[in-house]
């Protein structure tokens, strides 16, 4: 999944995340947000590995900030 996807998934996610309940556009950003932030203290693997994920996770965040 490409970064803007998971962004845009993420984001989906926390604006609705099961039926009757609802929170708007902003709130649910800041919420995606605060997960992919404390999904960087999971990084793990060799140097290499370990920075391509915080790559995927720094553009997944950018691509949240855009929405």
């Amino acid at each position: 999944m490409t970064p803007k996807e998971k962004a845009l998934d993420l984001v989906n996610k926390m604006e609705n995340p099961s039926e009757g309940f609802f929170i708007v556009r902003f709130a649910a950003k800041k919420l995606a947000l605060i997960a992919v932030e404390f999904s960087k203290e999971f990084i793990t693997g060799d140097l290499s590995e370990a920075f391509d994920k915080f790559l995927y996770i720094q553009e997944i965040k950018e691509e949240i900030e855009k929405l």
